[in-house]
């Protein structure tokens, strides 16, 4: 990425090497993700009061925070589990339709799918991060006419990636300007 380009007003910081865990309940099959930094990743069962964990999958990934280099200030992303390209969603769905409707307009779309569902109370919070997150792509897309939309997950996909369905775009996370 190039990040010290003038023009651009976002750069990525704090970038995190790491991995996504993926993880299941014994008891209630209840599934949940979470990124780590360990050098080793944590695979090992334990226990949570009476809820006993076990190790499901895991990916290699990175966190990051975007630097506004207008303003100074830092927006982190340690919620974001990922950057799907609707291209990576079932056809019958409505993303997948979405996108189609979209590509129509030289339009990408993508969503940003959190470890967790983000509160009704946060949604305003999350808006305002992945408007950020659109600006920092937007400015280093190198298509003519080409258009990059990260959209917040109203679409559920965080339930169907905390279920052991982990999905990288290696495009976009090296995405040159």
């Amino acid at each position: 990425m190039d990040a010290e380009r003038p023009g651009h007003r976002y750069e990525m910081v704090n970038i995190r090497p790491g991995y996504i865990i993926v993880e299941h309940e014994v008891f209630s099959r209840a599934m949940r993700s979470y990124f780590s930094t360990e050098e080793i990743p944590p695979i090992e069962e334990y226990r949570e009061g009476p809820k006993i964990w076990k190790f499901s999958g895991m990916a290699q990934s990175f966190h990051f925070d975007l630097r506004d280099r207008w303003t100074g200030e830092v927006t982190t992303f340690d919620e974001l589990l990922g950057l799907v390209p609707y291209t990576s969603c079932p056809p019958d769905s409505e993303v997948f339709r979405l996108g189609e409707f979209a590509q129509e307009q030289r339009i990408w779309i993508y969503v940003a799918v959190s470890h967790r569902a983000i509160e009704p109370g946060k949604m305003g919070t999350w808006i305002d991060k992945l408007k950020a997150l659109n600006r920092y792509y937007g400015e280093r897309v190198a298509t003519p006419h080409k258009k990059l939309l990260i959209l917040p997950d109203y679409f559920g996909l965080h339930e169907e990636f905390n279920h052991g369905q982990v999905l990288a775009d290696f495009g976009l996370t090296s995405m040159e300007g």
